[in-house]
């Protein structure tokens, strides 16, 4: 995703449109990004990528002039991350993770993370897939807390933080946060567990019942 600028994406989509019946999650999301930032954004507005991992969001948020705070806890995709943006000073990298509160948490890598793609499962949630592989501890800083300091305006947010959405999202929505916020774009996970799956499925309720029309729990 996000390899192409706004008009090569466009003119492959209405391509892609025209030859198929069904729109595969990941070109809708791309579609809704470049069709949502461009009503939000003016030069210098602030994007925030939480879980940024090698910077394919944090580039494409860049292109469109604004500026990036992308946090990346997994030392191996930040690597790259900071290889890629080449020290813009238009893009802040922080090497930590986020949460409902501030802690000190348990990271986790699956076994075979050095397949730069591999990274993308990198999460502070537990799951099957990360036995056997490396675990450290991480810096959790608190989504409200963060976003309450962040001095600008924030035109959109990405989430994809492996699992640990709902909590941020509970925080986020009972301080009223999302307010401070043009869109969210968030990739939910919630195939992790049961529990997760409550708690989204809970999410998707209140956001229906309260009318909150600035985020996408659809995001892939």
């Amino acid at each position: 995703m996000f390899k192409e600028s706004r008009a090569e994406f466009l003119m492959r989509w209405y391509l892609y449109r025209r030859w198929k019946k069904r729109i595969s999650p990941l070109r809708q999301s791309e579609y809704n990004f470049h069709t949502i930032i461009p009503r939000l954004r003016d030069r210098g507005d602030i994007f925030i990528d939480l879980g940024a991992n090698i910077g394919d969001v944090t580039l494409a948020a860049r292109r469109y002039g604004m500026r990036v705070i992308a946090f990346e806890p997994d030392p191996i995709a930040r690597a790259v991350l900071e290889a890629r943006t080449n020290d813009d000073s238009g893009i802040t990298i922080i090497p930590k993770a986020v949460g409902g509160l501030a802690r000190i948490a348990t990271f986790h890598q699956r076994p075979d993370v050095d397949d730069l793609m591999k990274t993308q499962s990198s999460s502070l949630v537990l799951t099957h897939e990360h036995t056997g592989g490396n675990t450290f501890d991480v810096e959790v800083v608190n989504i409200v807390d963060f976003i309450n300091e962040v001095d600008g305006r924030i035109a959109a947010l990405k989430m994809d933080i492996e699992g640990a959405e709902a909590e941020c999202l509970e925080a986020m929505l009972d301080a009223g946060s999302h307010r401070r916020i043009g869109y969210m774009f968030i990739e939910t996970h919630e195939g992790f567990s049961d529990e997760i799956r409550e708690r989204i499925s809970a999410l998707r309720r209140r956001i229906l019942s309260e009318k909150i029309d600035n985020i996408d729990l659809d995001w892939v």
